[in-house]
């Protein structure tokens, strides 16, 4: 039997590579790129790609130290000094705190997702956030080049950019989670968005930093 290409059935385009077929498990693509691609143009379908994949336990620690690092030497670059109160002008703090707050994240995404009924852990929620977080570094790279070229279309891409990263981040959690509708993910979403601001206020306040005056 002569094996048919993909991607042309019956003279039809096929569905994406990245897409199982009915009653498949997810399997993972063969290209980070193509994940990424289906992760912003269909993040429902290829959420569960990034939830299956299996990786090598050390992946997900220096991937973490990895966007901390990024995260920290882009703010470092792209804000001024005297927009950090204190010592957190310095990239190695700015770092420490990304990588703090992501790994916070998780930790609260996967407890709140328990209570909705979930079966999320801390590691698979910091995966899913570790993968939007480079996706939104990608983005934030590409508005700032943007910025420079056309201000006010670098605002409009950036206001359509983040409403869409809600949803991409509510359809990742509700893979993460198991979830069969996405509508407890928003209230996961919700809760952990309250809850992690609430928390870094109060880390804030203890190390003595003060709300920034505009």
């Amino acid at each position: 039997m002569v094996p048919r290409r993909p991607g042309v059935l019956d003279g039809r385009a096929d569905r994406s590579a990245l897409q199982p077929a009915i009653g498949e498990p997810p399997r993972m693509t063969s290209s980070w790129f193509d994940l990424a691609r289906q992760s912003i143009l269909n993040p429902q379908a290829a959420a569960p790609l990034l939830v299956a994949t299996s990786l090598n336990p050390a992946v997900v620690p220096l991937t973490l130290a990895l966007v901390a690092v990024l995260n920290g030497l882009l703010y470092g670059l792209l804000l001024p000094v005297d927009f950090f109160p204190g010592g957190f002008a310095s990239p190695i703090v700015l770092a420490a705190l990304v990588g703090a707050v992501v790994w916070g994240s998780a930790a609260i995404l996967a407890v709140v997702g328990r209570m909705f009924g979930g079966t999320g852990t801390t590691t698979t929620l910091l995966r899913v956030t570790l993968w939007l977080q480079i996706l939104r570094l990608a983005a934030q790279v590409v508005l700032s080049v943007v910025g420079m070229l056309v201000p006010a279309l670098a605002w409009l891409i950036g206001m359509a950019a983040g409403i869409w990263g809600i949803y991409m981040m509510i359809s990742f959690v509700a893979a993460a989670h198991g979830f069969e509708t996405r509508l407890k993910a928003v209230g996961v979403v919700g809760v952990t968005f309250v809850s992690a601001v609430l928390v870094l206020s109060v880390l804030l306040s203890a190390m003595g930093v003060a709300p920034v005056e505009v």
